[in-house]
Formats: C-alpha cells, structure tokens, sequence
C-alpha cells in the first residue's frame, strides 16, 4: 500500500522535485553547506554626499562588476558591503549561474540584500573551482527547478538554505587545482586570440583608411567665439562633428552615380492572403556589418512583377536601412548569390554597382570603415528610437574613387586581415566551448579523468 505524507508547502525547508540535483558523479557527493558558510556583513549607511558604487553579477560565472553609482541621498533601503574572496550570487538570477567569486579590486563596493555572500572551506574546497561549478551549464539547470517564483525571467529567487542543500561532486583538492588550471588555460589561449584579432581588425582598418588620405582633425583651441544657428536647421545634432573630418586623396561620387539603388518591400501582414509567387528575403538581421547571416531566412509572397525587380544578383551591395543603434545604420554587406531567387524586404537597401570604375568589395569596405559609415549617422531619422536611412540617402552617399588596380589592393589588402581575425575569434570561440566540455566532463562526467 502506498503511503503519501501531506504537508503545507510554507513548512518546508526546501522544495526539491525531480531535476532538483545534480546526478551523481563518481567523484564524493558533497552538500554544499559542508563548503561554504554564509557571510552576514553589517549593512553600510552612507553620508549623503557619498558616492556609493553597487556591484552586479553576470550571468553564466562571467563574473562581478560595478554596475552604478549613486550619491549616499539616492539610496533606498539597505547596503551592504562586498567581502573580497567570497563567493557571491545574485538571487533573482542564480538560475542563470549569476555567481561570481569577489577580486581584491571591488573591496568598498555596495549591494543590497539580494546578493548574499559565502566564504568557501579552503581546506577542502578550492573557491575559484566551487565558482566554476556555479558558473556551468549543468548547475544552471538544476538552479531553475530549485528557483521559486512566479515568472522565470524576473521573479525566480534561488534561497539561501536551497543552494546550500545542493549536492555537488568534490573531487580531491589537488585534482580541483589541476581541474581548474586546465580550463583556465584554454581560457587564457582563447582570450589571447581574442585579443590578437582586435589588433589586427584595428591595423587593418587604419591601413585602408590612412592609404585613401583618412586623417584627424588636429586638436584646437576652444576660444570665445561662438557660432549660432537655428537648430531646425542641423541636419543633426552630432558631438562628434567636432572631433574629426576627413581628408581624401581621391574624388568622390554619390552612389548613384556609380550604383541603381532601390528598397526592398514590405513584409505582408501576417493573416493577409497575398498571391503571387513564394521567395526567400534578406531582412535586417541579415545584413552584417562585412558579412551575411543566412542562419535564418525566411520566405514572403509577392507579385511576380515585384519579385524580378527585386531578385538579387552576385555583387550586390547591401545597406542595413533601419536600426534601433545608430552605429549600425547603414552597415554593408555583399550578396554573392548564396540563395537562389532571393529578394530583400523593405530593412535593406540594394546597391547593383553599374560602373566598372567601382570594385564591389571596395565599397562595402568604404561604407564600413569609419568615414564611410559617418554619412549614414549623420543623415539618419529617428521615429519611436528607430533610426532610418532611406534609398534616397543612401543614394547620395559619398563613396572615393581610386584608379580601380588601388581599390582591388586595398580591398584585398583589408579583408584578408578580416579573414585571419575571424577565424582567430572562431579559434577563441570553440576553445572556450571546449574549456567548458572538458569542465563538465571532469566535474559532473566519471571520475576517470582523475589523474591515474
């Protein structure tokens, strides 16, 4: 006979359904009440006038931050002060591994209650390899179905007693050291990478703008002179303006001079019965600044007649016409015929390059770089804190014309560089994936990675 125990659900300790645990390892499962001790700091009231920093936790074990400051008068409820070396985690976010261990640098930092803090038994426990525990994707799991609340995305809080009645693997001390450096030094080549390719996507852009005569204004002297004029009459209000301008070694034409430019259509309203024939489209997400993202195109129904006119053709210029980021108005990227009978809907601008004075990958490389894509900024429109450029603009935009041998060796010269950055962020990419396989492998997989 089967026998059930009812209890009220406020008198439990904690709530713990099926997923609620880590599965066994072969390592010793230890609860993690055994390692860490939570830490009760007196709460901080600050003087008025102070300026109090309050500290934020990244997701996934990316670590803590100093999220905002605010003056000692701005402060509502209580603060309380981080402990350098403790572990610390965000409960509202403990789903999504929000956990951090503190660096020395954050010492003076505030957060409020929300963040409780643990100090780790060192003496069998290794805090950085406890962190990297909270930060996995295995532990994030197990934290959603051990989160209380009403909706996942705000309101799911991860209880003090609940994580302390976790069970996790512990492997010997020595063997969480070795664990630990392990993956940090795939983690060190990946950041390296990382780094290497910023310098050499940052060169590679400086070298095709300083051969085209790109220079910056030298810095003047702020003088009492003031120029007025109606603001109605700015093209735009742009803090920028003052920084810089741009020298060319060659004429420029507008676009349309060298290109047919035209938009793309409109999406028809979901529900709508549009007849005509079925295509595929490129839409703003599509176009990337240098590249195309074909990872999710999508079909639309438009007449016949429209969808000829709008068929794309290899070495078609591509302009992102709409963007809620003004930085990225106006972005370009060129079609090469990836997808047969595809349009663009009305997000993306075309550009069929008509003269043979203009090399395709020169101008997505001049409408990129950072005078070139100057022009979008400064001519966009905002409506609701969308920015649009239009085809009549991006008509006129000023593109260089060099002899066309110098644009083919500028063009070449740039993103043969690009190719090598990419594929060292690809690098980074896949050993940070690997840094993490081989994390969860050790930790939650069979323990006969230990050392033998």
């Amino acid at each position: 006979m089967s026998i059930v125990q009812v209890a009220p659900f406020k008198v439990l300790t904690s709530w713990s359904p099926p997923g609620s645990q880590i599965d066994a390892s072969d390592w010793p499962m230890v609860q993690m009440s055994e390692l860490a001790t939570e830490i009760k700091t007196a709460a901080h009231t600050p003087a008025s006038d102070e300026i109090v920093r309050f500290a934020g936790v990244r997701w996934y074990g990316n670590g803590i931050f100093v999220r905002e400051e605010r003056t000692g008068d701005q402060v509502i409820g209580k603060c309380y002060p981080v402990v350098p070396g403790a572990l610390i985690y965000n409960r509202l976010f403990g789903w999504k591994s929000a956990f951090a261990l503190i660096p020395p640098e954050m010492a003076g930092v505030m957060v409020s209650n929300e963040f409780p803090q643990f100090r780790i038994n060192d003496e069998v426990a290794d805090p950085e390899f406890i962190n990297l525990v909270c930060g996995s994707e295995t532990f994030a799991k197990v934290m959603l179905s051990r989160s209380t609340g009403t909706t996942a995305v705000s309101r799911n809080r991860l209880r003090v007693q609940d994580f302390l009645d976790l069970v996790v693997p512990l492997p010997p001390l020595e063997v969480q050291r070795r664990i630990v450096a392990d993956r940090n030094a795939r983690i060190a080549e990946a950041e390296r990478l990382i780094v290497d390719s910023a310098k050499r996507r940052e060169s590679a852009w400086i070298s095709f703008e300083e051969a085209l005569g790109v220079v910056a204004a030298e810095p003047f002297e702020v003088t009492q002179t003031v120029s007025i004029a109606r603001f109605a009459g700015l093209s735009r209000w742009d803090a920028e303006a003052l920084d810089s301008e741009t020298a060319l070694l060659y004429p420029t034409e507008p676009l349309d001079a060298l290109a047919d430019v035209r938009l793309g259509c409109q999406v028809p309203k979901k529900g709508a019965n549009a007849s005509g024939v079925t295509r595929p489209y490129l839409r703003a997400a599509t176009v990337q600044r240098g590249r195309l993202d074909l990872s999710d195109v999508r079909n639309m129904t438009v007449p016949q007649a429209q969808a000829e006119a709008l068929e794309l053709q290899a070495g078609d210029l591509l302009f992102l016409e709409g963007s809620g980021s003004l930085q990225e108005i106006g972005r370009c990227a060129i079609w090469e015929g990836q997808i047969e009978r595809c349009i663009h809907q009305n997000s993306v601008v075309r550009g069929r390059i008509t003269s043979d004075r203009l090399v395709p990958a020169f101008a997505m490389a001049w409408f990129n770089s950072t005078p070139g894509s100057a022009y979008f900024r400064a001519q966009a429109t905002t409506t609701s804190g969308l920015f649009h450029i239009g085809a009549g603009k991006t008509a006129k935009a000023p593109v260089p014309v060099p002899p066309v041998a110098v644009q083919v060796e500028l063009a070449e010269a740039l993103w043969s560089e690009v190719v090598v950055a990419e594929a060292d962020e690809a690098r980074a990419a896949a050993l940070r994936a690997q840094a993490a396989t081989e994390f969860d492998a050790a930790v939650f997989g069979e323990a006969q990675t230990e050392a033998a």
